[in-house]
């Protein structure tokens, strides 16, 4: 695969990762505050909305639900940021790597073996030991 088709390639996986991730975010961030709360009227679409955007911030949001069960974040104001974050985040490092690696693309290089013969090598062994 040609450098140009292989970028073509990876920016259309992160476009088609950030059209799964940043509706959900938008639905979450819009719809949460009225809809998710702890309680019986707590919805269960958002529940499963949250689930969602939790699997597509793995494994950062593995984390988040650590620090839960210290800290007790899904029930605090920082809900949106602990349910959103990790899957921005990967959004976000999927990006920087596509575009680092467009900047500083993998080149394949021809090895040439070169045969040194028993002489040579104790010559560049000497010299080796002269300098250090």
């Amino acid at each position: 695969m040609q450098h140009g088709t292989r970028r073509r390639v990876l920016w259309a996986l992160v476009a088609a990762q950030a059209v799964l991730t940043l509706p959900a975010v938008g639905l979450w961030l819009l719809t949460s505050p009225s809809v998710v709360g702890p309680g019986p009227g707590a919805g269960v679409g958002a529940g499963l909305l949250g689930l969602y955007l939790m699997a597509i911030g793995l494994p950062w949001s593995v984390f988040v639900c650590l620090f839960d069960n210290q800290w007790a974040l899904f029930d605090s104001p920082v809900r949106d940021l602990v349910v959103t974050g990790p899957a921005l985040l990967n959004l976000v490092l999927t990006t920087i790597g596509v575009w680092w690696s467009g900047r500083h693309p993998a080149v394949e290089r021809d090895w040439e073996i070169i045969e040194v013969d028993g002489d040579e090598e104790a010559d560049t062994e000497a010299e080796a030991e002269a300098r250090g």
